[in-house]
Parts: C-alpha cells; structure tokens; sequence
C-alpha cells in the first residue's frame, strides 16, 4: 500500500508493478504515473487507488480476476467505451469521481453485485445495459444531482438496496415499483417527486424508505399560506408489513396529508416527520406497537401529540412552537426519553401549573409502568427535556447549583422504592437555541458511580458497579449528583446548569390524580427531614430516573 497526503502527490513508473506476477491487491492514494501510463499484472484481484488520475482505464488493464475495482475520487472520465469483459467483478466503487458523465457498458459484467457512484455530481446517464445485471443487490448513486432518468433500475429482480439521494432532477417514479421484488432499502430523498404511486405498497421486503426533503421550499415558503404549498402525495402504505424505518422528513406535509392507515406499518421501529406542516396526527399513530422513536423536530404549526404508543422509547420534538399539550396516558414502555426543548406554549397554558408539567408526566410514565408490569424491580431510566425556569417544588432536595445532595433515612431502599429522580436547571447560549444539548448527570452511591444523559436514547451507564454491594448501597446516607451539559459529545463552554434537584420515588408517590400533581404527606413521609438547600433558576429543565 502506498499513500501520500492528499496535497504531496507522488509519481510512480507506471511499469513498476508489471513483473509482480503474483500481485493480488494494491492500495495507491494520491499517486500519479509517469506519461500517464500504469501496467498491472494479470492475476490483480483488489484494485483501490484513491484519486486515480487517468481519464480512462489503460486498454491493457487486467480484467480476468479482478474481483473489486474501488477508484473513488478519481480523474475518470469514462471507465471503460465498448463492451469490456470482467467475468469475475463484482464491486464498482467510483464515489467522488466528479468528472465521470456516463457509467460503462455492462454486458460483460455478469456478475456485478454493487455498483457506488456517490457523488458524481456530472453523471447524467447510467446505460441502459444495467438492467443486464441479474446479480446487483446495491445501487448507490446518491448525490448526482444531474442524473435525469431512473426508469431502467426498477428492473433490477436482484436489487436490495437502491439510493437516489440528493438526484434533485429526479421527478417521477415509475408505476411498476412490484418489479423490486427483493428491495429492502429505498432513498429518495432531495428529489423532485411529488406523486407516490400505490405499487410502492407492494414492496412487501421493504425495510427502510426516505422521502427526506421531497418536494423541499425554498425557506421563505415558511411565510406563504399552507395552502399555497404543495407537498409531498403519498397513497395507502399498506402492504408495507416488513417497513422499520420511515423518513418523511421535510416533505411540506400539510393537515391531512399522512396516511390514516399507519397502524398497518406495524413493524415499524422508527418515524421521522421533522419540519413538516400539519396540527396534528393521526390517531392510528398509538396503534404503532414496534414504534420505538418518533421524530416531531421543528413542526412548528404541530398543536398537541396524541397518545403515544405503548412501547416507544423516544420521541424527539425540539422546536414545535405551536405544542401545548403532551401527554404518556397508555404509553407502558419501561423507559422513555422526550425531548421537548424550545416548545414554549407547552408551559404558556399551564398557567401556575407550568413548572410540574414535567411531573405530571414523570407520574404518568410511572402509572402506566405499574398497570403494565407488576412486581418486577423498575430500574429503568425516563428522562425528559422541557422549557421552564424552575426546579418544580415536588423535588425534595434543591440546590442553586450545579450539584446536589440527598441524606437518606434507613430504611430507604424498601419494596416500596421505584427510584431516583433528578432534574437540572440549564441556560443554554442565546445565540445557538437552536443547537441541540444534553443535560449530563453522574451519581455517587457508596463505591457506585453512575452516568447519564437526559435527551438521549438509552444513556444510562455505569462507570463503576458492583450488585455485591447491594447491602452497602442500602446502608448509605448520602447521594450527591452532579450535573453538567454537553453539545454532542464536547462538555458546552457556554450553557452552564443554574439549579438542581434530586427526590426519592416511592408508589406512594404516584397514586395520586393527575391533577394532584404534589404528593401527599404521607407518601412523603421517607424524606421529610432532608437538609437541603433551597434555589432560584432559570431556563430549562430536565428530569431523569
């Protein structure tokens, strides 16, 4: 292997590699030849040369064995004119190949199995011998932006994996969708489809489907009526039953727009409906019962979020405007995260109620876990982002800091105990609100420390445990947390936590009515003689178990 760095290009006799007679793979990047020609011993199997520099391949280049061909960020014009014959190629790379035009002539490539031209942002044509290849499962031409037809690749029998991303002159699909009898995964997002047709449905293999930023405005449509706007037409999707993913982010949805039929998507794992344009959504959206993540980010005309389904695990909804209403009745998912930043009508319309919005739905959850699962320990993490500007007074230990401490009674680890609830205070730079961040928290309990992220999926993390020392665990007096935030995984120089809180859960707890948000006195009665300090905050908060 030889390689350079990319502004140093190394020239190379182009016969230097022509006596090694049992040469099986090369690996070249940023190196160019002398004279512009390159020798290569027939036996070569693995061909990756980073930057290959000629505008063709050499007439004399090794076809016999060559297994994969990997030229990626090449000079090539065109790879090969005429029909070439590669009877054991199975692997074309050419992504980044910015001047290539047209693919070659596939006849003599039987057994081509994937075919990758990402960002060949000149491509206009890939030729029509394609539909030759009985064997191509993987089809990747996302990026090339000035591809104009696409009718041939939906006769691809062998097909699994078909990516038009980003081809932004794409705008009609075909009628005989069914043809891709074994697709499983389809991108067509960043095209100029408007129209979905209903063959789509009987793509029964299907497993992961993008639409993102089809039909996508111009950012001042945002202003115009809804009305005016034309989005993405999508018909029923039943049929679909193998579909896990679907994207149909960024798509100008309007009111009305979504299937009402997405209870039938029912292995569906994952939804984004980001940026888009409806009040609401369909009811049969709680009948998801695979549903595990959800994405709402920045549906700024989405009014309120019906009854989840049963088992999700995350629903992202940063930047809804128009949200007010939230609710977890029926959700009996053992751990959930939701992430509500920047939704300020959510506390707008609670009135005095607006600081224990994050408990009403923290009892929820739990609620919903009790009818669902009986006598099991709940050692399972819920956590939450929210606007607001106060640690809610049901949190029985505050600190106008960012760490807390908790002094525990005796007998506090109990049958009765369901966990450990913890809410931070955070002020994030006003000039990035839009930046996503996550309120981190590390716990001390005896020799146990634990980690989390409130905003992320499944955060919970042990640094150090030891379940030998249970015994100790219960026999502690004290448990201090510390919290701190991050922007992806960097620790944010400038959000700092304002306020913290810490409280004990006990089944007392949650027994009470909706509307009795505060706990009694006697389901309090553990912890009432905590010495904590008291604090003001502002901005928001996160709670976590």
């Amino acid at each position: 292997m030889l390689k350079k760095p990319k502004e140093r290009i190394f020239r190379l006799n182009g016969k230097s590699f022509s006596s090694m007679s049992n040469l099986i793979m090369l690996k070249l990047s940023n190196v160019d030849v002398l004279e512009g020609q390159i020798y290569l011993p027939n036996n070569l199997r693995f061909l990756k040369w980073h930057g290959f520099p000629l505008k063709t391949l050499p007439s004399n280049f090794p076809t016999r064995n060559l297994f994969e061909l990997n030229l990626c960020g090449s000079q090539i014009n065109y790879l090969w004119k005429g029909m070439k014959d590669f009877p054991k190629l199975k692997t074309v790379k050419l992504s980044n190949s910015h001047n290539l035009t047209e693919t070659p002539d596939f006849t003599m490539v039987p057994n081509l199995e994937m075919l990758d031209v990402k960002g060949c942002t000149k491509l206009r044509k890939v030729h029509e011998s394609v539909e030759v290849l009985k064997s191509l499962s993987v089809l990747n031409l996302e990026g090339c932006k000035n591809l104009q037809s696409f009718q041939v690749f939906f006769v691809l029998k062998s097909l699994k994996i078909l990516n038009l991303q980003g081809c932004s002159k794409l705008d009609k699909f075909p009628e005989n969708l069914e043809e891709l009898e074994h697709l499983e995964e389809l991108d067509v997002g960043g095209t100029a489809i408007t129209q979905v047709p209903s063959s789509i449905a009987r793509l029964t293999n299907l497993q992961k489907l993008s639409f993102q930023k089809c039909n996508s405005q111009p950012w001042w449509s945002s202003y115009l009526l809804r009305t005016n706007t034309r989005c993405l037409a999508l018909p029923s999707l039943i049929g679909l039953r193998s579909l896990k993913k679907l994207n149909l982010s960024e798509c100008n949805l309007l009111e009305g727009t979504l299937p009402k039929d997405l209870d039938s998507l029912y292995s569906l794992e994952e939804l984004d409906l980001s940026k888009n344009k409806f009040i609401s959504l369909p009811e049969s959206i709680k009948r998801l019962s695979n549903l595990e993540i959800l994405c709402l980010d920045n549906c700024e005309w989405l009014g309120s979020l019906p009854e989840l389904p049963s088992n999700i695990l995350c629903v992202w909804a940063d930047g809804c405007h128009s949200l007010e209403d939230v609710s977890l009745r029926g959700c009996t998912s053992l751990e959930i995260a939701l992430y509500l930043f920047n939704c300020p009508k959510l506390i707008q319309n609670r009135g005095h109620q607006e600081i224990n919005l994050s408990v009403m739905l923290l009892k929820q959850h739990l609620q919903g876990i009790m009818m669902g699962v009986k006598n099991q320990q709940l050692w399972r993490p819920f956590n939450i982002c929210i606007p607001g500007n106060e640690i809610p007074e049901w949190f029985s230990c505050r600190s106008d800091d960012d760490s807390v401490k908790i002094g525990l009674p005796s007998n506090w680890l109990n049958d009765e105990f369901m966990g450990i609830v913890m809410c931070g205070v955070f002020t994030p730079d006003h000039k990035d609100l839009d930046g996503r961040k996550y309120l981190n928290c590390c716990m001390d309990i005896i020799g146990n420390h634990y980690k989390f992220s409130i905003g992320q999926m499944r955060p919970w993390e042990y640094d150090k445990y030891d379940s030998t020392n249970s015994v100790l665990v219960s026999t502690s007096t004290c448990i201090h947390a510390h919290f701190s935030v991050t922007e992806g995984t960097r620790l944010s120089s400038k959000a700092r936590v304002k306020s913290s809180g810490i409280r004990l859960v006990y089944k007392g707890d949650i027994e009470c009515s909706e509307d009795d948000i505060l706990p009694s006195t006697d389901a309090s009665i553990l912890y009432q003689h905590h010495n904590c300090s008291t604090f003001l905050g502002r901005h928001t908060p996160g709670i976590r178990i």
